[in-house]
């Protein structure tokens, strides 16, 4: 890795100096070539005359002319093989947008990234033992001592993250693969989830040693992706920008290991079909988490995108497998579904609009975030939740430099078989009790002073009830800022 880092980083500079002037270079070399022809063919002729004993003018010095021209002719030659050894050392462009050809090779290579650093100041109830960035669904409630603890200020700098993407060419088209992460992992517990609790509270007072994490790890060639990215079922290109790393509740928000192909058509669109992995949960009557109950199959996710004139569309369907094996003998099995629709508008100079809408019975967490499924020893069955989120976006490009961002999500919960075994468990109530709804809004302004840097202040608006009818509710503010690296 670090040969890797050493050899992107070296070429990244020879690109600095070398790439805007390659073509430069080969155009120079194409009218030395001319160059050298033309006095060769000169010199041929005249040394053809000398032989015919041809008659020359007395006011011709036909040998020093000669040569004059042969020497010219060896001075271009040497101009032409010292451009030549140039350019094969000189750095061109790759086939990757901003990357760079390894010198004597197909590959292509790009290196980025960004420095960040955020800070947060929580007006309302701490929740930053659950997480640095906005988490509503676990936030503390009012009238507890977790919910009396106000006024967190806290500033970070794991979201800052390093990639390096790789393209050469084969005969079925262009093979990528892409490597990113970044450092917001906690080194001695693995935990990516919190900040400020005990587990951590040390290494931020020495050393703020955060661990790095796998973001992106995949392959591609043509349509098919294997590896570990963004769940098929994410629309990523309609999802609404933010300061704050989480952004709003209500759609879906994984990365994930994963078996994707996709085929786009001229006119119908790009028709899209994944199996991935499947670490959807079953709780207990007690509300824990039961360890064997993980699925025996990936999940299995369909998707259509097409573009317009006006924006985008995206329709996707999910099916997942919830099961319960208690080893002795106890099984239950229930097949859980999603679908999601989702939009980007045009709507006014380079502002947009986008909008999604996710739901389903048992959709798990592919619903942000939805506790999904309960066993019923009752009747030796599992309960599904059924719930729908929604979330709306608006940037106000204002200027070139300055855009706004007035951000709405939500999830909501429905009474069914899996609130009333809740309620009847005493899972309806308390911090990690199901909630009827969350919701969050996001607003403010991120600027970009220079190419390369983002500046982003957001004020933060959230609240959460319970299926009890317990509230809890948070405002922050959190600033960032962004230096690029690609």
């Amino acid at each position: 890795m670090n040969r890797i880092v050493i050899g992107v980083t070296a070429a990244a500079l020879l690109l600095a100096g070398g790439s805007a002037s390659a073509q430069a270079k080969v155009s120079e070399t194409e009218e030395l070539r001319a160059e050298v022809k033309r006095l060769s063919d000169e010199v041929a002729a005249m040394k053809a005359k000398l032989a015919k004993g041809a008659a020359v003018p007395a006011s011709l010095t036909v040998a020093p002319a000669a040569a004059a021209t042969a020497a010219a002719t060896e001075a271009v030659a040497e101009r032409i093989e010292l451009l030549e050894i140039k350019q094969k050392d000189a750095v061109v462009a790759g086939d990757i947008p901003g990357a760079f050809r390894v010198p004597g090779t197909e590959l292509s290579l790009r290196l980025y990234g960004f420095a960040e650093l955020n800070w947060v100041h929580d007006f309302g109830a701490d929740n930053s033992d659950q997480d640095y960035s906005t988490f509503a669904p676990y936030m503390p409630l009012e009238g507890t001592a977790e919910g009396n603890r106000k006024n967190r200020d806290y500033l970070t700098g794991r979201t800052s993250r390093l990639g390096i993407e790789a393209a050469t060419p084969t005969r079925f088209g262009a093979l990528g693969v892409k490597l990113e992460g970044d450092f917001n992992n906690e080194p001695r517990t693995g935990n990516s989830a919190t900040y400020g609790d005990a587990r951590n509270v040390f290494t931020q007072q020495s050393t703020n040693s955060y661990g790095f994490r796998l973001r992106h790890l995949y392959g591609q060639v043509g349509g098919l992706l294997v590896g570990q990215t963004w769940s098929t079922f994410m629309d990523v290109d309609n999802y609404p920008e933010t300061t704050d790393f989480n952004g709003p509740i209500g759609a879906t928000f994984i990365r994930q290991p994963q078996i994707r192909f996709a085929y786009g058509t001229a006119g119908w669109g790009t028709f899209t079909a994944a199996l991935e992995n499947s670490s959807s949960y079953v709780l207990d009557e007690t509300g824990a988490v039961f360890g064997s109950s993980l699925s025996r199959v990936p999940d299995a996710i369909v998707r259509w995108d097409k573009g317009f004139d006006w924006g985008a569309v995206s329709l996707r369907g999910i099916t997942q497998e919830l099961r319960f094996d208690d080893g002795d003998g106890t099984k239950a099995a229930k097949r859980g579904w999603g679908a999601a629709a989702s939009a980007s508008f045009k709507v006014r100079g380079a502002d947009f609009l986008a909008l999604q809408v996710t739901g389903g019975d048992g959709i798990g967490r592919y619903l942000n975030y939805i506790e999904g499924a309960i066993y019923d020893s009752a009747t030796d069955a599992i309960r599904v939740e059924r719930a729908v989120g929604a979330i709306a976006g608006y940037q106000l490009k204002a200027t070139d430099w300055v855009r706004v961002n007035f951000v709405y999500g939500m999830t909501r919960n429905f009474d069914n078989a899996y609130t009333r075994l809740a309620a009847a468990s005493g899972l309806d109530a308390g911090r990690f009790g199901v909630n009827r709804t969350v919701q969050q809004a996001h607003v403010g302004p991120i600027f970009t002073p220079v190419k390369g840097i983002d500046l982003g202040l957001e004020g933060i608006w959230a609240q959460r009830k319970t299926l009890a009818g317990e509230k809890g509710e948070d405002v922050r503010v959190n600033f960032s800022a962004k230096y690029y690296i690609n």
